[in-house]
């Protein structure tokens, strides 16, 4: 990438966000305790490698759908569902700060 292109880009992503535009939380895990607290879940979901987190994966998910069909595949929804959520916080409450 030559240098002009990049200060471009750097220049879109700062009016991208001054816009406020994107603001809204894509994530439904409304009752997850780093719901908003995007750098925390990023480094939690980097560290497990177990999935993305739920507002990275319609990208993903656009990519791959195409790919799983060619491949005889399903795409399966594995998110936590409200039984998952009340079940941790009655025997693994969040601790308060």
């Amino acid at each position: 990438m030559k240098s002009e292109k990049f200060v471009e880009a750097i220049k879109a992503s700062r009016d991208l966000i001054k816009s406020g535009r994107y603001t809204a939380w894509l994530c439904s895990q409304i009752r997850c305790e780093w719901h908003g607290k995007c750098f925390e879940c990023v480094m939690i979901h980097r560290t497990k490698k177990r999935h993305l987190p739920e507002c990275l994966q319609p990208i993903i998910r656009e990519r791959i759908a195409d790919l799983a069909k060619t491949c005889e595949m399903g795409i399966t929804d594995e998110r936590p569902r409200k039984e998952h959520w009340d079940y941790l916080y009655k025997v693994a409450p969040p601790k308060k700060e």
